[in-house]
């Protein structure tokens, strides 16, 4: 129930509609009930030969009593034999009865379109709040969930909950409304017979109430497996190449099918039990329908309990509770599915944001000092990374993380930006706590370029303006990738820089991808430098290319550069030796050749390579 309401809680922002979207539904349902209130005058004229011939006099005064409803069915009645001609009379009713089957249809219209105006609402903010909330969340958390998994909640699931919950918005208010009005009525015609029925309709509801907790344990199973099974569809198409070359297709084509089947049996077993929901619940009103129908006319039969017209219309009135009960029983079933939906788009919406802004932050406007890391230590799922890490990058200096892989160097490049926060310890900008900086103020001070080139599926153009596209002229897009070594390439792609380059970039080479990212980080402009690794993935003429729009991109700016050719850094300011998350060396290049032993082994090494 808390899931249910809380899903309906995003149609918060539009309660103005629902007294409009009431009020309609309540006189379609008030319609509906006269509708079939008119059964009673139409029996008493075709099948009754009292005739009235006494004034009839005034109709009674309205009053909300029973006296008075009773009352009015009696002038109702006498109005109706007072006809001389009873065809006359007839035609009234059939006129009466079209005017409110037009009513009771044009008030379901309205409650409809409100209904489908609030229902779009509701899912667009979901899929916005599910959205949000992924752009917010801190990037260790992506690296405990598969990224198929979070397209199944974001997608399937916000699907699931708008056709099982928020499409039977509807059904749950107009059903119960109908149920209550009508045995209102009921207990006017009869309330022996009212509380017998009551006696055997929890029968049948503790029935479905069992097969609805079944369904929502298949549903969840089901749920599970579909996020499992875009996963591998994302792990496969991400990883084509790999795939082909080590001939793993049947491997990865097995692992789908066996996903597939285990959510093809949930979703058998579960459409089963919701098959099973609607035929046993149409047996079950049907069954207490024959019983009430048994004992009501035995009352009347032998006991002239009430009049046949007045049974026929309570056997008529019961018979329209059925229906209701039926499309709660199967609302609830169908339910279910949303249900277990909602509790994994919740699950998202409700992690914790662990790196968030300060209460009292500070903007960051300008850099002016130096980056210093004081006893930072950082650790990852209980496995230390970063040990008491000193470090100080003054302003306009270029400093260089090298050492074996692993060592943490990357994880430094992370804390900086706080893409991760330290476990002890403090990152410095300027003597702040970065902690202490509003994050966007703090990011809009950096850049950076990493080893894998992220591109966006569009032009080169707005890919270099990324993120200042509202702030730039063409002219300085162009002058970036100038200095990035990247206009040559641009002119002679098919449309310039409004060649679209796919996803990720797949229509460009390694280099030109990474060209592309340096002038994204030029046309920034910002006073600290980030380079992860920025050419070890490039051929040796591509690396030449990028290192020298690299160069370029250094100059003024304050640099930290995490390098694996240890050859583009032997003109950095410092360089520091990382080996199992601890700085064992620093110095320039030359200290550490003539006194350092791991340097100048690393040096030997990549010789050797080379």
């Amino acid at each position: 129930m808390k899931t249910y309401l809380r899903i309906l809680s995003f149609a918060r922002p539009f309660r103005k509609f629902l007294p409009l979207f009431i009020v309609t539904t309540l006189f379609g349902i008030i319609f509906e009930l006269l509708n079939l209130s008119f059964v009673a005058p139409v029996l008493k004229i075709l099948f009754s030969e009292d005739v009235v011939t006494a004034p009839l006099g005034p109709a009674p005064d309205f009053e909300m009593s029973k006296a008075y409803f009773s009352a009015m069915a009696d002038w109702t009645k006498n109005y109706l034999l007072s006809f001389d001609d009873k065809t006359e009379a007839l035609k009234l009713i059939c006129a009466i009865l079209l005017a409110s089957v037009f009513f009771a249809n044009l008030f379901m219209f309205f409650s409809r379109f409100i209904l489908a105006f609030v229902k779009a609402k509701m899912v667009k903010n979901m899929r916005v709040a599910i959205y949000e909330k992924v752009n917010r969340l801190h990037l260790g958390y992506f690296t405990n969930e598969h990224r198929g998994d979070l397209i199944s909640r974001m997608t399937n699931d916000v699907q699931e909950v708008e056709s099982s919950i928020v499409a039977t918005i509807q059904s749950i208010v107009k059903e119960p409304v109908t149920i209550i009005f009508t045995f209102i009525v009921l207990f006017y015609l009869s309330y022996e017979l009212v509380f017998f029925s009551l006696l055997v309709l929890p029968l049948s509801g503790l029935v479905i109430w069992k097969l609805t907790s079944l369904l929502r344990k298949k549903a969840k199973q089901g749920q599970n497996y579909l996020g499992q099974i875009l996963s591998t569809i994302d792990e496969t198409l991400g990883g084509l190449k790999i795939i082909f070359s080590f001939n793993a297709q049947q491997h990865f084509i097995n692992k789908f099918n066996h996903q597939n089947r285990k959510y093809e049996r949930a979703l058998r077993s579960m459409d089963y039990k919701k098959g099973a929901a609607s035929p046993l619940s149409q047996f079950l009103g049907v069954a207490v329908f024959c019983t009430i129908l048994y004992y009501g006319g035995t009352l009347v039969l032998r006991d002239d309990y009430m009049s046949p017209e007045n049974f026929f219309v309570f056997i008529m009135l019961f018979a329209n509770v059925i229906s209701p009960l039926k499309s709660i029983f199967s609302v609830v079933a169908n339910i279910q599915r949303g249900l277990v939906a909602g509790s994994r788009i919740f699950e998202v919406i409700d992690t914790q944001e662990e790196i968030v802004d300060a209460e009292k932050c500070i903007q960051l406007t300008e850099f002016n000092k130096s980056i210093t890391l004081k006893n930072v230590s950082f650790r990852y799922e209980d496995a230390d990374v970063l040990k008491g890490i000193n470090l100080e990058i003054g302003k306009g200096k270029t400093v260089a993380l090298v050492g074996a892989s692993g060592g943490g160097k990357s994880t430094i490049i992370n804390l900086i930006p706080r893409f991760y926060d330290v476990y002890q310890g403090e990152v410095q900008i300027d003597g702040v706590n970065v902690k202490d900086i509003q994050m966007k103020s703090l990011r809009e001070q950096i850049g950076i370029v990493t080893q894998d080139s992220i591109l966006f599926n569009d032009t080169i153009y707005n890919n270099i303006a990324f993120g200042v596209a509202d702030q730039v002229t063409e002219e300085e897009v162009i002058r970036a990738a100038k200095i990035a070594n990247a206009h040559e390439f641009i002119e002679q792609c098919s449309e310039g820089y409004q060649t679209q380059i796919g996803d990720n970039g797949v229509k460009l080479s390694g280099g030109q991808k990474q060209r592309l990212c340096i002038a994204r980080a030029v046309l920034k402009n910002p006073p600290i430098m980030l380079l992860d690794e920025a050419t070890s993935a490039l051929d040796t003429e591509a690396e030449k290319l990028v290192q020298e729009a690299l160069n370029k991109l250094m100059q003024n700016r304050t640099s930290v550069v995490v390098a694996h050719r240890l050859s583009t850094i032997q003109n950095a300011d410092e360089i520091v030796v990382i080996e199992k998350g601890e700085v064992i060396e620093k110095g320039t290049h030359q200290e550490l050749l003539n006194n350092s032993k791991v340097y100048k082994k690393l040096i030997e090494i990549q010789k050797i390579e080379e």
